[in-house]
């Protein structure tokens, strides 16, 4: 479904529009697990359905238009929502990132929900001392206690253990608008045209940093591991070095998810144009 409204206003100096648009999406490839008698423990089956709606608007004004000078100005808005209809027999799957190797990452998808949003652990920070760390009490999966340094994991279902099943939703790489907006000048034979785009909301999975700030191993590391906590009462973000990562400090969680917002020129031309010959 596609609906669309615009018109054209003051001689057509104005012009404005909008959109609604509604699609579903079947047959969608997922993987199904299955007994391992049959040679594999999972296949694909096209049993995947998503609906996709949302809504659009523009506007481009022509405030100038003379003999040697003419200027448009133009913009659009635009939001898209995803939910996920079916997913065969589950009601939720999680998908493995494919990235690095040996990476945890994981996304998520549940009926009822957002396709493809991150999935993993929330973090408060890191404990400033032996003190804070043990108020919060928390051990992880192996038992092993948090010490001053570590990451203050979130333990979403207060057990007291940090594991697989305090893991939260962590945002979405759909936005929550986008668009963009264009300026076309004209002085005499002179023109210039320029594009931007823009998008606010989504979220990114920084695995190359997670990779340059694990301090877990002898690689390389980046500046920001100079940052690293070192002493009792210490304030920051970044934990202790920890060879081997034993408490599980580089765990996938919103430590490694940033903002994936941006505003990019996507093309700029100026031209002239002569007279004929």
């Amino acid at each position: 479904l596609d609906l669309g409204l615009e018109m054209a206003l003051l001689k057509n100096r104005v012009h404005v529009g909008f959109n609604f648009f509604k699609s579903h999406a079947y047959d969608l490839l997922l993987n199904s697990n299955i007994s391992s008698v049959y040679g594999s423990y999972d296949y694909y089956e096209n049993n995947g359905e998503i609906d996709t709606y949302g809504e659009e608007a523009f506007i481009r004004v022509n405030p100038i238009h003379t003999k040697n000078w003419d200027i448009v100005l133009g913009a659009n808005i635009a939001v898209a929502n995803s939910e996920v209809k079916s997913l065969g027999d589950a009601r939720s799957m999680t998908i493995d990132y494919t990235g690095y190797n040996n990476d945890d990452a994981q996304m998520i998808m549940s009926v009822g929900g957002a396709p493809y949003e991150f999935y993993g652990y929330k973090t408060k920070g890191v404990f400033r001392s032996s003190v804070e760390a043990q108020a919060a009490g928390l051990v992880n999966s192996s038992g092993d206690a948090y010490r001053a340094g570590d990451i203050h994991f979130v333990d979403t279902n207060e057990d007291g253990i940090i594991n697989e099943q305090d893991k939260v939703r962590l945002g979405s790489s759909m936005p929550d608008f986008y668009g963009g907006f264009n300026l076309s000048a004209r002085y005499k034979k002179f023109a210039l045209d320029a594009n931007f785009a823009y998008s606010v909301g989504a979220k990114v999975y920084n695995a190359t940093r997670r990779q340059m700030e694990s301090m877990d191993n002898f690689y390389n590391q980046s500046t920001a591991a100079l940052n690293r906590w070192q002493v009792e009462g210490q304030q920051t973000s970044m934990p202790r070095a920890n060879y081997g990562d034993p408490l599980g400090n580089n765990l996938f969680s919103d430590r490694w998810i940033e903002s994936g917002d941006y505003l990019k020129l996507r093309s700029v031309k100026l031209t002239y144009s002569f007279d004929k010959l």
